[in-house]
């Protein structure tokens, strides 16, 4: 009986020693995957390791995968399901109408100007149904002042756009129509109807080897394939794998038009240049404001943790004003020397932080580069480094992580997505970190925005958790030119992700820079703007900053 339980118990003690041993195994396999992932290419004959799958036993979604959902669904529902039958029963800005709402004897500094839209057809019927997507501003040229207004939707083809007056003089009002309600509906059906309207090629190379291969965020073919996966935040993309070389090669990626479009051809009249934001006719030329009573009030310096509301500020003597706080005014090469001295600056994002370091090197010049010897937008694609030694300043560049639209092949794996980027960060009192990302995922359906923006928000709390005093600043995506391809990169899209951040971001302490706001009020239509805009986005970033 006592060696039948000896045997037993050796028998017990081998079976937890194999199964332990295998876990290890595979574990120790998956972190070498990961490993190889990221190092140099290895021999043509290195074994296969085995795939990673994210997912759960039961198949059920992750945590992560969970609030996608349902931020996904509340902004899919702040737009409209409109049916299209004919362009003529769609909504048309010339035919509609632009009123005041409660006409008065004076308009004072302090109100809300309210203005009346009766939309109709190009048939001129009243529309029945709302969600059309407007961009309504006031603005006095002369004085450099605009401010953009807040749509209330009645949902009966009638809307009110409510304008705060923050100045006095002659005000002109503009309403545009970017899109009626029934290309908003066309537009989210096709950003959603695949995994995107742009390609991807992916470079393999290992001394005089090379082959290229299709790549994207689905494997969309039998053949084999690689796959790049970050198992933290559930992201993955994917390249058919050469026959010569193996997954670890992957060295350069090129976007690609694969000019690819999910419009009827009838649905693409509703976007041509000359249906894209028409102005709606006024029955009045514009309206006098006056300082009826003298009001004082004192605002806070811009601090992160602030709440932004909308409209988020205005702009007068074409200088930014947040309605919520004060900023400063950074202008000057001694603005950013006094705020910057001392500090590492890392810009994580698109070309539109691009433009901060080519400010501070080829503009005010208070660093130089390093490394590089370009100008302006020569190989934009690259990451850029800046330094002062005098001043002790330290500007970073890099991009935001794949996808990026670059028709040129660069070397991708400098991209590390953002927040892996926020993960090697020790943080501390003077790191400051600027973050954007909107422009190149305008091409792609919305939760992969989606899921990017609650990864990053993620790393900024880990950051928080053990540098509680370093000061991260997130920064919209702006407008951009009126005659961009709608279905890939038009404004509607940018706008469904700047809704996304406004929602991913509340409650965090961040500076939030509303750069969509500000380039509305503005009437900047372009994706680098210049002058007072491109001066108040840089103010309010380094309000936050310092």
């Amino acid at each position: 009986m006592a060696t039948r339980n000896k045997y037993q118990y050796a028998v017990l003690v081998a079976i937890v020693f194999l199964a332990s041993f295998m876990w290890k195994r595979n574990v120790f396999q998956n972190s070498i995957r990961i490993i190889l992932q990221n190092s140099t290419c290895p021999v043509k004959d290195a074994p296969a390791l085995p795939k990673l799958d994210v997912k759960n036993v039961e198949d059920a979604p992750s945590e992560l995968q969970v609030k996608i959902n349902d931020i996904f669904d509340k902004i899919k529902n702040r737009f409209p399901n409109a049916g299209f039958s004919n362009f003529s029963s769609t909504t048309s800005g010339q035919k509609s109408k632009a009123f005041i709402a409660y006409p008065k004897d004076k308009y004072c500094v302090g109100e809300d100007f309210v203005v009346e839209l009766e939309m109709q057809d190009h048939t001129g019927i009243k529309k029945a149904y709302g969600g059309d997507f407007l961009m309504p501003r006031i603005f006095s040229p002369e004085l450099g002042a605009s401010v953009s207004g807040r749509v209330e939707d009645f949902s009966n083809g009638t809307y009110h756009v409510h304008f705060p007056l923050y100045w006095e003089g002659k005000v002109k009002v503009s309403v545009m129509l970017f899109h009626p309600s029934e290309g908003i509906s066309a537009l989210w059906r096709a950003r959603h109807a695949s995994l995107g309207v742009l390609g991807f090629h992916g470079r393999f190379v290992y001394h005089n080897q090379e082959a290229i291969t299709k790549c994207g965020f689905k494997p969309s073919t039998d053949e084999e394939y690689c796959e790049y996966l970050d198992p933290d935040d559930e992201e993955a993309f994917y390249c058919v794998k050469p026959s010569n070389l193996p997954c670890e090669c992957l060295h350069d990626m090129r976007a690609v038009d694969i000019q690819a479009s999910y419009l009827t051809n009838e649905e693409k009249q509703m976007f041509q240049r000359s249906n894209i934001a028409v102005e709606i006719p006024k029955n009045f030329e514009f309206i006098e404001v006056t300082r009826c009573k003298h009001e004082t009030s004192q605002k806070t310096k811009c601090q992160t943790g602030m709440s932004s509301p909308l409209p988020s500020g205005y702009f007068l003597n074409n200088t930014w004003n947040p309605v919520y706080c004060k900023m400063d005014v950074y202008k000057t090469k001694e603005d950013f020397t006094r705020c910057l001295q001392g500090k590492k600056l890392f810009l994580i994002g698109d070309s539109t932080l691009r433009q901060f370091i080519m400010h501070f090197t080829e503009g005010i010049s208070i660093v130089q580069y390093f490394g590089y010897h370009g100008r302006q937008w020569n190989y934009w694609e690259k990451t850029l480094l800046a330094l002062s030694i005098d001043k002790d300043i330290y500007v970073s560049y890099k991009r935001h992580g794949f996808p990026l639209e670059s028709f040129m092949f660069y070397y991708f794996k400098e991209d590390k997505y953002t927040s892996r980027q926020i993960d090697l960060q020790g943080g501390g009192k003077d790191t400051i970190i600027v973050i954007t990302m909107g422009q190149h995922f305008r091409q792609f359906p919305l939760q992969l925005y989606i899921r990017r923006a609650l990864n990053i928000r993620r790393a900024i709390e880990r950051l928080f958790l053990r540098s509680p005093d370093t000061k991260v600043i997130i920064k919209t995506e702006n407008t951009r030119e009126l005659n961009t391809a709608v279905e890939r990169i038009g404004d509607f899209n940018g706008y469904a992700q700047y809704l996304v951040l406004r929602e991913v971001f509340q409650g965090v302490n961040v500076g939030f820079v509303d750069a969509w706001d500000m380039t509305i009020s503005s009437a900047a239509q372009s994706v680098h703007p210049a002058g007072g805009t491109f001066e108040s986005i840089m103010s309010m970033t380094f309000t936050f900053a310092c």
